[in-house]
């Protein structure tokens, strides 16, 4: 017998918008956490021996170790898309201890890990990123553990895309 539910679950949905290049925010992303190459093979990812900072660098600001990159979807190739959208590009980017941890505290959460960060190229030469908070997608289930493992995954993620937004000059 298969039982079936349907939860409903309100996203924080985090949109950054950037008049950098579409290519200096990808470079600039894979340079942080590693990166697929052509047809999805992964870069080694940087070294995130233990926590706090790992030497690398994004817009001369040092990022949090932890974040690697798990793979890249060209939506471009993957899928048709409108004429006036350039290019669109997802990361899977993942934190080992936080996602292992989310899974201890709450099965579920493996439904959120890796997360995807989707890149748009906009009309106007810019970029727009796109983050759904992983704690937003487990809070329905009120694990206060997890929550708060979640909450230190997202911090992470959104402080690197910002960085990876803000302007050069």
């Amino acid at each position: 017998m298969v039982t079936e539910y349907v939860l409903r679950i309100p996203l924080d949905r985090h949109v950054l918008s950037t008049r950098r290049s579409f290519t200096a925010v990808i470079e600039d992303i894979r340079d942080a956490v590693g990166g697929a190459g052509a047809g999805g093979q992964l870069h080694s990812p940087p070294s995130s021996a233990g926590r706090g900072l790992s030497g690398r660098q994004v817009n001369g600001t040092p990022v949090p170790a932890g974040l690697i990159g798990i793979g890249e979807l060209d939506i471009d190739h993957a899928l048709v898309r409108g004429a006036e959208t350039s290019c669109l590009l997802r990361l899977l980017v993942d934190m080992l201890p936080a996602s292992r941890d989310l899974v201890r505290f709450l099965p579920d959460a493996g439904a959120s890990c890796p997360v995807a960060i989707l890149v748009q190229q906009a009309a106007d030469g810019g970029t727009r990123l796109l983050y759904d908070s992983v704690a937003s997608a487990i809070s329905i289930h009120q694990d206060e553990e997890s929550l708060a493992v979640a909450r230190g995954f997202d911090a992470e993620v959104l402080a690197l895309l910002r960085r990876v937004a803000a302007d050069d000059g």
